[in-house]
Parts: structure tokens; sequence; C-alpha cells
């Protein structure tokens, strides 16, 4: 289907979903056609959140979750297929993301509507991570089935899936003829096409320590880019900042880096790769993302071409 390009009229709405606000701006000829569609790419996350959200009781994931060290749960072949997805990035990344992180991310608490006010107890710690392996998850690609291994474990698919539910969301309305319209959900964003004719999308990264400001921002377009920042959701005790980016290696939230920023092909792909570099600094990483790194000293480390390929701009 033919967009028409003549008069187009920017469309905006923005739904509580998949833990965050997710904020869709779209350039429409027909604006009831926007409005309907938007309905239906919102309809879409929620859909894909009842299918991974371990949160939700009847999800595909709670039934894995439900039944760890007990039996394998037949899931869809879209279930499925993310957790292989997952499990690539699990081996790519020698463990740093880990599908299976569930016993430690539940432990710190960071996914309720409050955030945690208290460090967990080390032994607590110290117990959770041995329940952290995806070599211990189960994928049997002849019946579509998934087991943990091991009672205990769970799968949190927080560091993938909202990436993903984005990415399905702008294949409805690329579905119904929109070529120029712009996601963000928590951090992660995704952009169709330019803004207009003569303008690619204009992406501010936040200032990690201050607040209602930006660092800089940068030129896209048809690509994702997605920031992990330890500000997103975080308590302090004892002048120490512990937020919800969890590294399995030690069981506590990464140090080192305060915001991480990924433009790739797809929202999913971002998604994944900004954990990743989070955690490691840039030190190991899967597929040489493009990326900027901001670290406790609130220094930039840009990958290669970061700076030119979208023309970053500092504040």
């Amino acid at each position: 289907m033919a967009q028409d390009t003549t008069l187009l009229y920017e469309v905006n709405a923005s739904k509580n979903l998949i833990g965050t606000v997710v904020d869709v701006k779209v350039f429409a000829g027909d604006i009831q056609k926007a409005k309907k569609s938007l309905y239906l790419a919102f309809r879409e996350i929620e859909r894909i959140d009842s299918l991974l959200a371990w949160q939700i009781p009847s999800s595909e994931i709670s039934r894995i979750n439900d039944a760890a060290g007990k039996a394998p749960v037949k899931i869809s072949f879209e279930t499925f297929s993310i957790l292989k997805r997952s499990v690539q990035y699990s081996v790519l990344s020698s463990g740093i993301f880990d599908v299976t992180i569930g016993p430690l991310t539940q432990l710190w608490g960071f996914n309720g509507d409050e955030e945690p006010s208290d460090v967990p107890q080390v032994n607590k710690i110290d117990s959770c991570k041995q329940l952290v392996n995806f070599r211990n998850l189960t994928l049997n690609e002849k019946d579509t089935t998934a087991f943990l291994q091991r009672k205990g474990m769970s799968i949190d698919l927080g560091g993938i899936g909202k990436g993903y539910a984005i990415d399905r969301a702008s294949d409805i309305l690329k579905k119904y003829g929109f070529t120029s319209f712009l996601f963000n959900a928590g951090g992660d964003i995704l952009v169709s096409g330019m803004k207009n004719e003569n303008q690619k999308w204009v992406i501010g990264i936040k200032h990690p320590r201050n607040e209602g400001k930006l660092i800089g921002s940068v030129e896209i377009a048809d690509l994702a880019i997605a920031t992990s920042g330890d500000y997103e959701r975080y308590f302090e005790k004892n002048s120490v900042r512990y937020h919800h980016i969890i590294d399995p290696r030690t069981g506590f939230p990464a140090i080192g880096s305060t915001s991480v920023s990924v433009v790739a092909e797809s929202s999913e792909k971002s998604d994944a790769l900004a954990t990743i570099l989070f955690i490691t600094h840039g030190d190991s990483s899967p597929s040489a993302p493009d990326y900027l790194i901001i670290d406790a000293n609130l220094t930039l480390h840009f990958s290669p071409k970061f700076k030119s390929k979208y023309l970053f701009v500092q504040e």
C-alpha cells in the first residue's frame, strides 16, 4: 500500500505496556487509518507480553519457569524462536547476556511496581547465581519444547523482549502502509524512514546524571537505538547506587558504566547488545556494534564509526 505523501499529519499515541510507557509518533495522510493501525500495534505488544512476561502467570515463560526441574513445556514457535536467539546472544557474549537471569532479577526486585530499597543478603545472591546458566536451558527443535534443568531456575527476557515487541509493532504499521514513524519504549527507540524528506530522525541521549538534560543526540533513519542506563531503575544505599542491570558473574548490578547506547538494524538486537556492553564496557561484545558508552566518570567512549555514521552532536 502506498502512503499519501502530499499532506501528512503527525499522529501521536502513548500507552503503558511491557513495564514502561510506549510512545509512538507516525506521519500519516489518513488520521483515522493511523489511529486504527496504532491500536493494532499496541495490541501486538500486549500479545507478545502475554507470551513472554514472567510476571504474567499464564504466559509461556511462566509455564516454563513453573516446570523447572520437572518436565519440558510445549511452547509456540514464536516463543521458541526468541529463546533460541537469546541463547545465541548468551553464547556470543560468553554468558554476559543470560536468559536464565531470572533468579537474580527477582531477588533484587527491580521488576515490581516500586523500586527495592535494600541489598539482598550475600548468601542469597550466591545461591541464585548457581541457578543462572543458559546451558541448562534445553530447547528441542523437534517438538518446540523448553526445559529448565534445575528446580528454581527461571527465564527473564527483560534484556530482549521489549526490543522484540517494538520490532513486531513496527511490522504492523508497515503492513498498513506507514513508512515514517517512531517508537520509544523506555529507551528502546525504533525509527522507520525519515522524519521528513529532508531530515533524519534526531534522537536525544539522556545525560545519566542530570535529569531532563541530554548529553548529545544522533541522527538515524530506518534503524533502532537502545540505551541502557543505571538511572532507569535504581536505589541508593550507603552512597552506593544499585540498579537493575545485573552482572550474572557477580550477582550484583554491573559497575563501570552509567549509560550505553547501541544502534542496530532491529530493536531486539540493539536491546540485547546494549545490555551486554553495559556490563562489559565494550571489552567483549558480539557483532562489533555501533555504540556510545558513558563510563562512571562520565567520559564518552565511541565505537570507531559511531560519531561519523550518525552525526552525533554533543550538548
